[in-house]
């Protein structure tokens, strides 16, 4: 039985060097918790809003904020771990003094590194157990229950090292591609301002060379046909799982692109049904009603259900000028839109939009610009999705 006991307590990867089993350790004999109070104004004060939730970082320069709130005291070293609503994630491992502002537990590692012991309350042992609760609607953390509870932790405190500084690296990766995320999401927004005329203009702030002509008002309509949606008229099974997408206005988020809908309906389905078939690469799904103005373009044919007013471009039009002007259709579409259950916008509300258009080759131009940012920003995206998931799996694998 102790044979099987240790190997129980083997985490699945491990770095070079280190074999021997870990120790079962009751929290509450590897760190205190500090509950010392302070409100010196001269120290820095890290409230809930400071942190970027699951980060290890601050959304911001604390030297900033005025100080002399009372809070706990700590010290650099010390874990800050958000005690409230758990799931949120707000923990910190602050490498300066300051106070602890709202609903923290501040642990000092004791018989542990204080580095591992950052990294083994964000593992999901350490979190399921810091989310169990009463059913408050403001649930806390349990400190009798936590601290009371056994963890497995390395002997060597090389290995615990060794550990934390291999998920502060990977950390440090997240933290650099976040960085870079947000400096194209500001750049396409700062572009998105400056390439497109506003307050009455027909002159971009911005333009590239060899386009100099005015840009001219023209209606949505005269650009694009607009498509409403439809639903088989029966909900025989039979009708669904087809080969023919049928896009629901909850499948469309940040994405550029409209790959594959969820459902899909049968030849049999389609032709019961109101929709039209829509032609992919020209066409720009549009979401109508309650959540006016989330875009996609489609990359195969497809048709929707009634929540769409999607945009079908004309050939004298480039689509991804369109899809790059959607928040300014947005905007409108919410201005027009009317209800008593929910606000929607029509297909001959939206047809009769005015916007400034320059000529198609300037919008090719414009619009490619766009694209290769929108995929440089989705690159980025997709490697911070990557790597949170990896992060995910070693905290997972890396403890036992």
């Amino acid at each position: 039985m102790a044979e099987q006991h240790e190997k129980a307590l083997v985490p699945q990867i491990r770095f070079a060097g280190f074999t021997d089993p870990w120790e079962q350790r009751k929290l509450s004999d590897l760190t205190d918790r500090v509950s010392i109070q302070s409100s010196d104004s001269d120290l820095p004060q890290v409230e809930y809003e400071d942190i970027i939730p699951g980060e290890d970082a601050l959304n911001k320069d604390l030297r900033d904020k005025k100080g002399g709130k009372t809070g706990i005291k700590f010290y650099a070293g010390d874990v800050l771990y958000g005690k409230l609503r758990p799931y949120l994630m707000n923990w910190l491992y602050p490498q300066f003094n300051g106070v602890a502002v709202g609903d923290f537990w501040v642990l000092r590692a004791t018989e542990c590194d204080s580095s591992f012991l950052y990294r083994l309350v964000q593992t999901g042992s350490f979190q399921r157990l810091a989310n169990v609760s009463s059913g408050s609607k403001m649930p806390r953390a349990d400190w009798n229950l936590i601290s009371q509870s056994f963890f497995a932790v390395p002997a060597d405190h090389a290995e615990q090292k060794a550990i934390a500084k291999g998920l502060a690296e990977l950390d440090t990766l997240i933290t650099l591609h976040q960085r870079k995320y947000d400096k194209l999401c500001v750049l396409k927004k700062s572009m998105l301002d400056k390439m497109f005329p506003k307050g009455g203009s027909l002159y971009p702030e911005i333009r590239f060379a060899g386009f100099t002509d005015p840009w001219e008002q023209r209606k949505l309509g005269d650009v694009a046909t607009i498509v409403g949606g439809g639903t088989p008229s029966t909900n025989n099974d039979a009708y669904w799982d087809g080969d023919i997408d049928w896009y629901s206005p909850a499948e469309l988020g940040e994405q550029v692109y409209a790959d594959r809908s969820v459902r899909r309906i049968t030849q049999a389905g389609y032709d019961s049904c109101s929709a039209t078939l829509l032609p992919a690469g020209k066409t720009i799904l549009f979401t109508s009603r309650a959540g006016i103005g989330n875009t996609a373009i489609l990359r195969r044919s497809a048709c929707t259900n009634q929540g769409f007013q999607s945009l079908v471009v004309n050939d004298d039009t480039d689509v991804y000028f369109v899809y790059s002007m959607t928040d300014r259709i947005k905007n409108f579409a919410e201005q027009k839109a009317s209800g008593s259950t929910f606000l929607e916008i029509s297909g001959k509300g939206l047809a009769a939009g005015e916007f400034a258009f320059p000529s198609k080759d300037e919008q090719t131009a414009i619009g490619s610009m766009f694209k290769q940012l929108d995929h440089l920003i989705t690159l980025h995206q997709r490697k911070l999705e990557l790597l949170r998931n990896i992060k995910k799996s070693m905290l997972d694998k890396m403890f036992v």
